[in-house]
């Protein structure tokens, strides 16, 4: 089996070395810059709970159309990549093949697989594939759904380590248990990685961002590490208010989700960690705003729930996206790593 790691950052660095280290297919990565030169030239290195394990993946590159067709392709780039890389994708899929896209907040593919008349399949997804590539150039029947729960971190060119768990939960949009997506599940599982398979996996995407929208903006907005932020009274009520909007959308659209906001809002529970919009705010780099926030805030308008504190924050990181797109990118070498 042909499984191409599309956008080998920390995130699908780890996935690769677990698929090729343990053998369970022909395992390629798409990445770049430094990190690409140090795989080509020493291999792709995981470190997880004190062991490395180094592999040399098939293929490496930052050419996708210089890979044969791939019988799954996993997309671990950032929401906000997708729309260029879309052409990219398709040209890599072998015919019938799947694109297992694992991201952050609400997918691309949202409306895909609702029932007609359900309450959050008519809010529109432009945010998410502004040009219409994704639909275009994919379809909605490419894709297959998954939902991250790994830290990890590039801290050298080549070298990834992971931080505490090491989880993937995958769906279908239509809610079925293919059998493409009992293939992902069950390559995954002979590679000792944690993994479920979800029939509702919305579920799974608006709990996990529940936490990611009280958190991420919150951080990126204040520089302020995910336990700091916590310390501060006034951040910690807003973190529980943008939680509260949250369910009460989620709620509305019909999944009721089963959150703590005291023991999510307690700094006791976490530690210094850096969410990933924080590291890419330190960076320089394109936040990603529509897929954590906006979306959200289209589809909670969609059911008539107002979200005053959503409303605030989302513009506000529009305004630091902004920003930062416009500054460019700062020298990486000039800036401590983070955990991703």
């Amino acid at each position: 089996m042909k499984v191409t790691i599309f956008g080998a950052g920390a995130v699908g660095s780890n996935v690769a070395v677990k698929l090729a280290s343990a053998g369970v297919a022909e395992v390629s990565v798409v990445a770049r810059g430094a990190h690409l030169a140090a795989i080509r030239e020493r291999g792709l290195t995981l470190i997880q709970k004190g062991t490395r394990t180094t592999v040399r993946p098939a293929h490496a590159t930052d050419d996708p159309a210089t890979l044969p067709p791939q019988d799954l392709v996993i997309s671990t780039l950032k929401a906000n990549s997708l729309s260029a890389a879309a052409p990219a994708l398709a040209r890599l899929r072998a015919p019938d093949a799947a694109v297992l896209f694992l991201l952050n907040g609400i997918p691309w593919w949202w409306p895909h697989g609702l029932p007609a008349g359900h309450p959050a399949a008519a809010a529109p997804v432009d945010l998410l594939d502004p040009d219409g590539a994704l639909r275009r150039e994919l379809g909605f029947e490419a894709a297959l759904g998954g939902v991250v729960y790994s830290p990890n971190e590039v801290i050298e060119p080549g070298v990834v380590q992971n931080h505490t768990r090491n989880q993937y939960v995958l769906g279908e949009p239509d809610g079925s248990i293919s059998p493409r997506l009992q293939q992902a599940h069950d390559l995954f599982a002979a590679a000792g990685v944690d993994v479920s398979m979800q029939r509702d996996l919305r579920a799974e995407l608006l709990y996990k961002l529940v936490i990611n929208a009280c958190s991420n903006p919150l951080c990126a907005l204040t520089r302020l590490t995910a336990y700091q932020r916590l310390c501060d009274p006034g951040l910690r009520e807003l973190a529980a208010q943008v939680i509260r909007e949250v369910m009460a959308a989620s709620e509305a659209m019909g999944w009721k989700l089963d959150v703590d906001i005291e023991a999510e809002t307690d700094p006791a529970r976490i530690k210094g960690s850096r969410p990933s919009m924080l590291q890419d705010t330190l960076l320089g780099r394109p936040l990603e705003v529509e897929p954590m926030l906006g979306q959200m805030q289209v589809l909670a308008r969609s059911v008539g729930v107002p979200t005053p504190a959503l409303d605030t924050i989302t513009v506000l990181l529009r305004g630091l996206d902004l920003h930062l797109r416009r500054a460019g990118a700062p020298d990486p070498a000039a800036i401590e790593p983070v955990v991703r």
